[in-house]
């Protein structure tokens, strides 16, 4: 139904599209009126649409309450804003939202005095909110040491989580604190703070500076750091320096696929996707050639011109009638604009991803009706009990 009203919106026809979902929301559900009033704010009708959510707000639906502070926020109505935020405050969720929708708005002080109080000590699996909120309003307010201070609290203690070292990380390279940064980097900040410490030394110009932070962390085997070594590389064209540190060893039969499809990526930009196909094909040639492999190795054929061949391999897989491949075909199949062979493909599945993405592929071919129908005669209950009934 959010296609069928999202198609008769997409051609102007308003109040066909509201009629459409109206049995939906009018009950209430919550999902339903979430995309009514997406379209009335689309429209310019964001009075109705704040009216709309407003009661799904007040009976305490967590999605509805955001949505009501956003739209608020977006008219500038902060106080009312607060008023719908404070009593769920103590929700991480709720009070994040606080925090961000009254940023540079004057009421720092009272954020501050709404959010939940620190403990002295951090319980195990603690939210990093807890003490990363307060301290963000803290900065923000130009009280950069007592911020400090307070994720100190957990960063040392072992307890803490990664989220509040990499805070106090960005907190000190905001304020250009490098000799705090690089002993924070050098203990328990770790690979952590050292990324942001070669972050903000690129920023300064001081590009060699920043690969020799992350250097010891590289030298370690992991993945991240070589990924940010790379990407610094890449940003001032030291390419070959790049290529070298990502490139897989020779004879290595598995790696991590992110790792390799950042590298092919920047590869690729540069018109070398021949060689990023190389290095997949090389590492398949030593091992298995696994789905992931597999789906950068046609990738990278398409990037070079031979989708044809590409649509070929993944009909010939053992494992071609799996959802996985099926879907990896489609893509293909749309890719090259055949558009046809796609639909035909997906017309057997219920399955509700399926489904829409024939709805879509109908409407640009031209089959709008056909696309309409795909929604209009299934057995839609007026009250969805799943999104597989919406």
């Amino acid at each position: 139904m959010r296609e069928w009203a999202s198609l008769l919106a997409a051609r102007d026809e308003r109040d066909a599209a509201l009629g459409v979902l109206a049995p939906f929301a009018d009950t209430g559900w919550w999902e339903a009126v979430r995309t009514v009033a997406e379209h009335l704010v689309g429209w310019g009708r964001t009075a109705e649409a704040i009216a709309l959510v407003r009661p799904a707000a007040e009976r305490g639906e967590g999605s509805a309450i955001e949505r009501l502070a956003v739209l608020l926020a977006g008219e500038g109505r902060i106080d009312e804003v607060i008023a719908v935020l404070a009593p769920h405050a103590a929700d991480m969720f709720r009070a994040r939202e606080l925090v961000d929708l009254t940023a540079g708005r004057g009421r720092d002080d009272t954020v501050l005095r709404l959010l939940p109080a620190v403990p002295a000590e951090p319980a195990f699996g603690e939210f990093p909110a807890v003490v990363g909120l307060p301290a963000e309003v803290l900065e923000r307010q130009g009280r950069v040491d007592e911020a400090l201070a307070l994720l100190a609290t957990r960063v040392h203690h072992p307890n803490g989580s990664v989220n509040v070292v990499e805070q106090y990380a960005d907190t000190l390279a905001r304020h250009g604190r490098e000799a705090q940064l690089r002993d924070f980097a050098d203990g328990r900040g770790g690979v952590h703070a050292a990324s942001r410490l070669s972050l903000y030394l690129e920023e300064q110009g001081r590009v060699d500076d920043a690969v020799d932070a992350l250097r010891p962390f590289v030298a370690t085997g992991d993945p991240n750091p070589a990924l940010g070594t790379a990407e610094i590389l890449f940003r001032h064209d030291r390419v070959e320096e790049a290529v070298e540190l990502l490139r897989p060893e020779p004879g290595l039969a598995y790696y991590e696929t992110w790792v390799l499809q950042s590298l092919f990526i920047r590869l690729v930009e540069r018109g070398r996707a021949q060689e990023a196909l190389e290095i997949v094909d090389g590492l398949a040639a030593v091992g298995d050639m696994s789905v992931e492999l597999f789906g950068l190795h046609v990738w990278l054929l398409c990037e070079l011109g031979r989708a044809d061949r590409a649509i070929a391999e993944v009909r010939a897989r053992a494992d071609a009638d799996t959802s996985n491949m099926r879907n990896r075909l489609v893509d293909l199949l749309t890719l090259t604009g055949r558009l046809d062979e796609a639909i035909e493909i997906l017309t057997p599945s219920k399955r509700e991803w399926d489904v829409a993405t024939r709805a879509s592929l109908l409407v640009r071919v031209g089959r709008v009706k056909e696309a309409i129908a795909t929604w209009h005669d299934r057995d839609i209950t007026p009250v969805p009990t799943s999104w597989g009934d919406w």
